[in-house]
């Protein structure tokens, strides 16, 4: 078992604030700057020090769903990310 999977069943099964980190959430961190890095495990680390605790049971679920439907991979949603005005991500696009 991975790093990641054993971070969701602490999460998810246990209620355990732990923040499991994949490739949406590494990408939405970098590209909003909340928590940039060149690892998986950097960015869980910043993640952690950065989401306040009584948000980590919900957190890595928000930041996957807005990887995943928003803060997409090849063409970014900018135009209907509610954050847009804070993101640092310069290759914005608008769709």
């Amino acid at each position: 078992m991975g790093r990641k999977t054993a971070n969701v069943i602490l999460n998810t099964a246990f209620g355990q604030p732990t923040i499991a980190v994949d490739t949406h959430i590494f990408r939405v961190a970098n590209r909003t700057r909340i928590a940039p890095g060149k690892t998986v495990l950097e960015v869980e680390k910043k993640l952690e020090r950065f989401i306040p605790d009584e948000f980590k049971l919900d957190a890595h679920h928000w930041l996957i769903l807005h990887g995943r439907y928003v803060c997409v991979a090849r063409k970014p949603r900018c135009g209907a990310c509610i954050i847009e005005d804070l993101c640092e991500y310069k290759q914005k696009t608008e769709t």
